[in-house]
């Protein structure tokens, strides 16, 4: 494989992971989004709203897997916290 061919390997793996890491913040923020909507809601519906915090939490963590594992992204630098 030439060297051309390889860096654009990488780049797509790249993409592809930046891609997987975007959707698993904005599944975790809608979660996050629809527990303040059942928790603020006219009828408080605490078990969803539980259950919403618990998927986005799961989210997060696989987020944090993603960044800190060997790789393009989390061989470079580890994600940053907000």
């Amino acid at each position: 494989m030439s060297k051309r061919t390889a860096s654009l390997a990488a780049e797509t793996e790249r993409a592809g992971r930046v891609a997987a890491l975007s959707a698993l913040c904005t599944d975790a923020a809608k979660h996050v989004a629809e527990a303040r909507i059942a928790l603020f809601a006219e009828r408080v519906d605490t078990d969803g709203a539980l259950d919403h915090l618990d998927q986005a939490i799961f989210l997060l963590q696989r987020l944090h897997t993603h960044g800190t594992a060997p790789g393009p992204i989390g061989a470079k630098a580890k994600l940053r916290s907000a």
